[in-house]
């Protein structure tokens, strides 16, 4: 379980990263982005919220 949570935490690392990258490039840019920038961290921040409550449930 807690090797499933490890890869969890790289993916949810690269897509910070890559949503990072999509916000910085559409500032630069006239054009939209077509991405809604506070959903898509909002959506990240319940992954991370999901992880931390399941290495709470493999501690126990």
């Amino acid at each position: 379980m807690m090797k499933a949570i490890a890869t969890l935490e790289r993916a949810i690392s690269q897509l910070e990263q890559d949503v990072n990258g999509l916000l910085s490039a559409a500032s630069s840019s006239d054009s939209s982005p077509g991405m809604d920038s506070s959903a898509a961290r909002a959506a990240l921040q319940s992954l991370d919220s999901l992880i931390t409550e399941l290495k709470g449930q493999t501690d126990g």
